[in-house]
C-alpha cells in the first residue's frame, strides 16, 4: 500500500480511523486514544474526517442526468507556452503583440514581447535545420516564381505534384547566383528536377544555367490564362456598351415615331441606330470569335485529345497556327498584342508535348487506339477506381499502363501551384511588413506537414504525397522543436498568472 507523509500509516489505516471518526456514536475519548495509539496529533484526526465527509458527499450528492462531460487538464510548463507561441506565429497569422494578446486572454499568461521573438527565433532555426537537413529522393516537376515584400524578395520553388515546397527564402537579390545556389541546395538534399516552370523571370532561367541542370524550361500557362481573362473583360466591356448605345439608338427612333411624343427633352444619341446595331453586331461577334478560338487554343495544347488519346504534336501546331491567324484577323488591339507573345513561346508551349509524344513512341507502335483510351481513363481516374495497375491489367499490359502512366505523370507546363502558394503565403508577409529569419522556415515546415482536407491530396500531407511516409506527423514534429532543453528558459517571473493548470471541456 502506499505510504504518505506520515510513514507508519497506510491507506488501510486511514481509512479505518476515518471510519471510526465519522461515526454517529462515536464514544467520548476517541479521539485522545486514536491519536495516542498511531501517535498522530488530534488535529491531524479532526482533517482526516473532513477530508472523508467532503469526499463521500461528492460522491453521493445528486448528479445531472445524462453522459457525464469529459474534463481534460493541460499543464502550462516551458514547453506548452513555447509550442503556443510557435503555433500562433505560424498557424494564424499574426504578429508578436497578437501572440501576447491571445497568451494572455486564453491562458492567462504574461510573455513580453522580447521572450516571444526570441523564442521565434530559437523554433525558426530549429525548423530551419530541419528542412535542409531532410533527404528528398524524390522526383520534383520544379515550379518556381518570386513573391515581393517591399523590395525584397521571396525565391520558392515548389514541386508540381506533391505541392511540396523545397525551397523558401528571403534573399537580397534574385539574379543568377541566388537562384542557382538555391538549385544547388535542393539538389544536395537528393532532389532530382525533372524540369522546372517559370513566369519567364531571367533570373530563373539564368540559375539554371548557373547550376548546370540539363533540365527543360517550361513556360508557365497560369500568367497566359490571366493576360486572356484581361482580354475577355475589355471585349465584354465593349460589347456591353455597344449594346447599351444600341438600346438607347433604339428607344430614341421609337420616340420620334410616336404620334404624341412625351414630357421633357427628346432622347439624345452620339450614334444612329443602323450604326449602333452594326457596331453591336461586330463586338458581340468578335467577343465569340475571341473565346471559341482560345478554347481551341486551350484543348489543342492538352496532352490528352478529346479522343482520350495522347495528342498529335502536329495537329497541335496546326491548330495553334490557324487560331492565331483568325485571331490577328479580328482587328483589336488587345488581341494582337497578345497573339504576338503567344506566338513568340509557340515552341514553349509545344515542348511538353513533343516531350510526351517521344517518351511514348515506343509504346504506341501498333497499339490498339481503343486500348490506349482505356489506358489514359485509368489514368484520369485512378483515385475514383483505387486501384493498381496489376488490378486493373493483365500480365501482358502492365508493362504497357506503367510506361503511360510514368510519362502523364511528369507532364507538366504551369507554376500555378507556387502561385496558390503565394497566396496562401502573402497575408503572413503583409502583417508582419517585412520577412523576418525565422518565419519562412517555419512557414515551409507547417506547409510540408499539414494534412489536405479535400481536393486530390486529400487525407495526406505534401511530404506523404511526395512518398516520404517515416518523416513525422506535425503534432510530434512541433514537440520536438519546443523541447525544453532544445529551447531557451522562461524568465523567473514569467507566470504571474493565476493559474498553473487550465481545466477545459
Amino acid at each position: 500500500m502506499a505510504d504518505y507523509q506520515v510513514a507508519h500509516l497506510s491507506l488501510s489505516n486511514r481509512m479505518a480511523m476515518a471510519s471510526l471518526m465519522l461515526a454517529p456514536q462515536r464514544p467520548w475519548g476517541l479521539v485522545t486514544e486514536l491519536s495516542r495509539e498511531h501517535g498522530v496529533s488530534r488535529k491531524f484526526l479532526y482533517e482526516l474526517r473532513n477530508k472523508a465527509l467532503v469526499s463521500i458527499s461528492e460522491a453521493l450528492l445528486p448528479q445531472a442526468a445524462g453522459r457525464k462531460a469529459n474534463h481534460n487538464l493541460i499543464e502550462i510548463n516551458d514547453s506548452f507556452v513555447q509550442r503556443a507561441i510557435a503555433l500562433c506565429l505560424s498557424v494564424v497569422p499574426g504578429t508578436v503583440r497578437t501572440v501576447q494578446l491571445l497568451l494572455d486572454l486564453l491562458l492567462d499568461i504574461q510573455c513580453s514581447t522580447g521572450y516571444i521573438s526570441q523564442v521565434a527565433k530559437e523554433i525558426g532555426g530549429k525548423a530551419l535545420a530541419y528542412s535542409r537537413g531532410l533527404r528528398l529522393p524524390i522526383l520534383a516537376l520544379g515550379e518556381a516564381d518570386e513573391i515581393f515584400q517591399g523590395r525584397n524578395p521571396c525565391l520558392t520553388l515548389v514541386d508540381g505534384r506533391s505541392f511540396l515546397v523545397l525551397s523558401l527564402s528571403a534573399q537580397e537579390h534574385r539574379d543568377e547566383t541566388t537562384w542557382g545556389c538555391v538549385f544547388l541546395d535542393v539538389q544536395k538534399q537528393g532532389v532530382h528536377l525533372v524540369d522546372v516552370a517559370s513566369d519567364g523571370a531571367r533570373g530563373i532561367r539564368a540559375g539554371v544555367k548557373a547550376a548546370s541542370l540539363s533540365i527543360p524550361l517550361r513556360p508557365d500557362l497560369f500568367h497566359l490564362i490571366r493576360e486572356t481573362h484581361r482580354v475577355t473583360r475589355r471585349l465584354e466591356k465593349r460589347a456591353y456598351g455597344a449594346i447599351q448605345t444600341a438600346e438607347r439608338a433604339s428607344k430614341a427612333r421609337q420616340e420620334q415615331a410616336m404620334l404624341k411624343r412625351r414630357k421633357g427633352a427628346p432622347l439624345k444619341v452620339k450614334v444612329e441606330l443602323p450604326q449602333a446595331a452594326t457596331q453591336e453586331h461586330q463586338a458581340i461577334q468578335q467577343l465569340d470569335a475571341w473565346e471559341w478560338l482560345f478554347h481551341e487554343i486551350r484543348q489543342a495544347i492538352e496532352p490528352i485529345n478529346p479522343q482520350g488519346q495522347i495528342a498529335s504534336l502536329k495537329e497541335a501546331r496546326q491548330t495553334l497556327e490557324t487560331a492565331l491567324e483568325l485571331l490577328n484577323s479580328l482587328n483589336n488591339n488587345a488581341i494582337q498584342v497578345f497573339t504576338s507573345h503567344l506566338a513568340e513561346k509557340l515552341d514553349e508551349l509545344l515542348a511538353p508535348l513533343e516531350w510526351l509524344e517521344q517518351a511514348l513512341a515506343p509504346w504506341r507502335e501498333g497499339l490498339d487506339p481503343d486500348l490506349e483510351a482505356l489506358i489514359i481513363w485509368a489514368w484520369k481516374y485512378q483515385k475514383e477506381l483505387d486501384s493498381s495497375i496489376e488490378q486493373l491489367f493483365p500480365d501482358h499490359q502492365q508493362a504497357l499502363a506503367t510506361a503511360f502512366w510514368n510519362a502523364l505523370s511528369l507532364f507538366h507546363r504551369s507554376s500555378g501551384l507556387a502561385e496558390s502558394f503565394h497566396s496562401w503565403l502573402r497575408p503572413y508577409l503583409q502583417i508582419h511588413r517585412g520577412i523576418p529569419a525565422w518565419l519562412l522556415p517555419l512557414l515551409q515546415l507547417l506547409w510540408n506537414h499539414h494534412v489536405f482536407q479535400r481536393g486530390k491530396r486529400q487525407g495526406k500531407s505534401p511530404m506523404a504525397f511526395a512518398g516520404l511516409e517515416t518523416v513525422p506527423a506535425l503534432p510530434e514534429l512541433f514537440d520536438h522543436l519546443t523541447r525544453s532543453e532544445n529551447l531557451i528558459p522562461l524568465p523567473a517571473d514569467f507566470l504571474r498568472c493565476r493559474k498553473s493548470v487550465t481545466q477545459f471541456l
